[in-house]
């Protein structure tokens, strides 16, 4: 019996003069855990290229990583942005792939910066610093460092509800920035107690969650095994 194949956007590595894709252990063991195969996809330039690569996956697994660069949403606090960004090939093939799985009718699974992209790619905004710009904001873990568990609250009227089945989830956190303004047609469908954004769907769609936590460092946890089963399905 064939494995649903899960695509998943690589991290872009500069070492030793070379770029290199990567993919964190923890993402392709969830997609292993839970049923499917894990594909680390690279940068092709060209719209056919990636329209192909995309027939071929079931999803696409749209991870974390490195902050978007200021200009590519019109940061006015850039300041405020880490200095480790994401490359410009990543930032232009994460885009084009994951609208051209949306066109071909496939579902989408983003985690953390992968749900911030999302958002900028709607035409949305970023806080750029939680800690500096969020009043009486709750502990979301430590960016590229130790993570933090806290609690969401899920919008009843939304896919997350049906797929996670409750109103609140406890969550593995880790990361600095979060959703500003929201993009056209991007629904906020969980928040954390000081107002984060937490989860975001969109308008009248049902093939993409987005996640501002990180499920994969709680393989274990009902969340995830509900989460990408529901990729999986």
């Amino acid at each position: 019996m064939k494995k649903p194949l899960i695509g998943i956007n690589p991290y872009h590595i500069e070492r030793n003069g070379s770029f290199w894709n990567a993919t964190k252990e923890d993402y392709y063991l969830t997609v292993w855990n839970s049923g499917g195969c894990p594909v680390t996809l690279n940068h092709p330039d060209k719209q056919e290229q990636i329209s192909g690569v995309v027939e071929h996956l079931h999803g696409l697994l749209m991870v974390g990583g490195p902050d978007i660069p200021a200009e590519v949403y019109g940061s006015t606090k850039p300041e405020l942005i880490d200095e480790d960004q994401m490359s410009k090939e990543r930032e232009s093939f994460d885009r084009a792939v994951f609208l051209e799985t949306l066109k071909q009718g496939k579902k989408v699974l983003a985690v953390c910066a992968g749900l911030q992209h999302i958002n900028v790619i709607f035409g949305g905004t970023l806080i750029e610093d939680i800690s500096t710009l969020v009043p009486g904001a709750v502990d979301h873990g430590t960016f590229n460092g130790e993570h933090s568990v806290h609690e969401v609250k899920i919008k009843k009227e939304s896919n997350l509800f049906n797929v996670l089945g409750s109103e609140t989830a406890s969550v593995a956190s880790t990361h600095h920035q979060c959703v500003g303004k929201l993009g056209d047609n991007i629904v906020p469908v969980a928040r954390s107690l000081d107002g984060v954004v937490e989860a975001i769907e969109i308008e009248n769609q049902k093939n993409l969650i987005g996640v501002q936590w990180h499920p994969e460092l709680v393989k274990h946890s009902e969340e995830t095994k509900k989460l990408f089963s529901w990729l999986l399905s």
